[in-house]
């Protein structure tokens, strides 16, 4: 981390993966980034838009409940990127397990309109429910603004802990 702020310079760093509660933003503004982006713990909260289920399967879980879908290519539209390269973690479905068990039996033309079809009707967690290992830190379903405020509490606790902790152990 450290290297990648130095390598940007005054360009912000806004880091993401794991984030769901105060120990990540800590971890991450200690050496330098400016902000986090917080995905699965803000899927848990009260506004969002997705199933109960959905949301419910995200507090139950434990971070091995998440995986990388194997064969993700035959099923998610191409990154933006030319060559880019990316594998989005998701709970497991029956969808999956299918994919991975027989990923020639999924054909794209098939399986995009079915995606699609299954989020619009609400229905997207039968089939993709993202979801990031994080989920194992995710233990209730709350309102967002308690999320984030409890986030907050917890890094200035952290960092003033941190900041103590150095003062005491530094040469006088």
């Amino acid at each position: 981390m450290s290297q990648v702020v130095d390598i940007a310079g005054e360009i912000s760093v806004v880091t993401a993966g794991g984030i769901a509660d105060g120990r990540g933003p800590a971890a991450a503004l200690a050496p330098g980034a400016q902000g986090v982006a917080i995905g699965t713990r803000l899927l848990a909260s009260v506004e969002m838009g997705i199933a109960e289920e959905w949301k419910n399967r995200i507090v139950a879980a434990e971070a091995r409940d998440t995986i990388k879908p194997a064969h993700s290519d035959r099923f998610m539209p191409p990154f933006s990127r030319p060559d880019a390269c990316g594998f989005p973690r998701s709970l497991r479905t029956p969808f999956l397990e299918d994919v991975e068990a027989q990923p020639e039996r999924v054909q794209p033309a098939e399986a995009g309109p079915r995606i699609v079809e299954a989020v619009l009707t609400g229905r997207g967690h039968e089939i993709l429910p993202f979801t990031g290992q994080s989920a194992a830190l995710v233990h209730d379903i709350l309102p967002a603004a308690e999320i984030v405020r409890r986030i907050v509490d917890d890094v200035e606790t952290i960092l003033r802990r941190t900041a103590d902790a150095c003062t005491r152990s530094a040469p006088r």
